[in-house]
């Protein structure tokens, strides 16, 4: 009787502890995150596919948005959480987001630990000549911002884009868990995951 009650034990605990570690579940990766900024604002950050095929494309998208009812003055900063030089999506000097990639599963909480992976950089037109806003005058509940550059003003959408299918040396994205990474020039990052397969 014992013996039929040990086996009954093992059975029930290999069927609750043993498939996940032979068939594991497949990860859920949100397309979509958002986070809110002591600043006013809230920072988007979208991917257009949470899986794609090796070769395949993926586009990256974050924008900050205004939160406030009226117009909201923010100081410019240049306080990156992550280092600007690997941060890219737009060629305009001053701008306030960027995004980057990073090869491996990071979150919230451990993407100091990843590494930005280089990526091919957009063509640029002569904008970083433009000059550096002081301030960004962000319209009520919108992404459209009001800055100075070079004594002119101008109307600046905060949004940027990236899209990833290789890394600088041209190579196509390899199979596995990447990071998208938005970060602005006060401080914040937000991340979201893909996965080539």
């Amino acid at each position: 009787m014992s013996i039929v009650l040990a086996a009954i034990v093992i059975t029930v605990f290999a069927a609750l502890f043993i498939p996940p570690y032979l068939f594991p579940l497949h990860n859920v990766y949100s397309p979509s995150v958002t986070l809110d900024s002591p600043f006013g604002f809230t920072l988007h950050l979208n991917v257009n596919t949470t899986s794609v095929a090796p070769g395949g494309t993926v586009l990256l998208t974050g924008w900050a948005n205004s939160t406030s009812d009226s117009i909201e003055n923010v100081t410019a900063a240049d306080s990156w959480g992550l280092p600007q030089t690997m941060l890219l999506g737009t060629c305009t000097v001053g701008w306030p987001v960027e995004l980057g990639v990073m090869h491996g599963h990071y979150t919230q909480d451990n993407y100091t630990l990843g590494t930005l992976s280089p990526v091919s950089e957009p063509a640029c037109s002569g904008q970083e000549a433009a000059g550096v806003p002081q301030y960004f005058l962000l319209e009520p509940h919108s992404s459209r911002a009001l800055v100075t550059v070079a004594g002119t003003p101008r109307l600046w959408i905060i949004q940027t884009s990236l899209s990833v299918n290789g890394f600088a040396s041209g190579s196509q994205l390899q199979p596995g868990v990447y990071t998208a990474v938005l970060a602005d020039e006060w401080g914040d990052v937000l991340t979201t995951n893909f996965q080539v397969s």
